[in-house]
């Protein structure tokens, strides 16, 4: 749970794609936890998860979305490197028809 591993993070910090650097704060912490419902409706959920995300544990995604669609890819990381790959199944999930 991002809320809860990041939590050990907080203070100095720096993007990792525009070198910008900011300040991870409770604030920030607190902004996720008060996005986090207690429960889900499964159908309204598509969960795309990499084995090996060095940031977020997969196996919590997959516990906290079942019964939604999910598709878990063998190692990659937190980046998601294998995202271009299912635009055409994201798009159906969201109802898009090409045409």
């Amino acid at each position: 749970m991002a809320q809860r591993d990041l939590r050990e993070l907080i203070g100095p910090q720096k993007n990792l794609y525009s070198g910008e650097e900011y300040q991870l704060t409770e604030a920030h912490i607190a902004g996720w936890e008060r996005l986090m419902v207690p429960t889900i409706t499964p159908s309204r959920y598509f969960l795309i998860v990499e084995t090996g995300d060095e940031v977020l544990d997969y196996r919590e995604a997959v516990e906290r979305y079942r019964g939604a669609r999910q598709i878990v890819i063998p190692g990659g990381d937190h980046t998601l490197q294998s995202f271009p790959g299912h635009m055409p199944a994201i798009l159906e999930f969201a109802g898009y028809a090409p045409g």
